[in-house]
This record gives C-alpha cells, sequence and structure tokens, in this order.
C-alpha cells in the first residue's frame, strides 16, 4: 500500500535578500501554507507579503528597481525550488 506523509518542513526553502548590512530570509512559494498563499493572491499592496520579513520602512525607501528586481529573483527561485511556472 502507498504511504504520504504530510506537513510543513522543518526547514523552509528561503530567498536571503541582503540590503545594506542587514540580511533577510524570506520564504520561497513551495514553503507557504495554503493560507499564506491565499492571503498573498489577495493582497491590493503588492509588497505587503515582503513587508511581512522585511521591514515596512526598509521596503518603502527601496527604489523600483530594487523592488522590481526582488519580485523577479524570488519568483524564479521560487518556480526552480518547485519545479513549476508561477505565471505572470
Amino acid at each position: 500500500m502507498a504511504e504520504i506523509t504530510l506537513g510543513r518542513k522543518e526547514t523552509l526553502e528561503t530567498l536571503k535578500v541582503n540590503i545594506g548590512k542587514e540580511t533577510y530570509s524570506i520564504p520561497l512559494m513551495g514553503s507557504l501554507s495554503l493560507k499564506e498563499t491565499r492571503e498573498l493572491a489577495k493582497a491590493k499592496d503588492e509588497f505587503a507579503f515582503f513587508k511581512k520579513y522585511i521591514p515596512e520602512d526598509v521596503i518603502d525607501s527601496l527604489s523600483v528597481n530594487d523592488l522590481k528586481a526582488l519580485t523577479e529573483v524570488w519568483k524564479d527561485e521560487s518556480e526552480k525550488a518547485a519545479g513549476v511556472d508561477l505565471g505572470e
């Protein structure tokens, strides 16, 4: 008989983000719970997700190009880790 054990991994897959002298860890898509994924999909502020892991004042100080790069790298790394295309 087949068997499967489900549950969150002890070690989350993360993206390390260096801003100034600080380093922040942002979980990749595959490490998020269903609830977190739904919140991300419904967020009106597209950077609200990142503000959970990087202080809001730090996020607000980044340039639009920095935020675009952060979003793209997070998406790309999430796709690589999961082996799927997250779409646009």
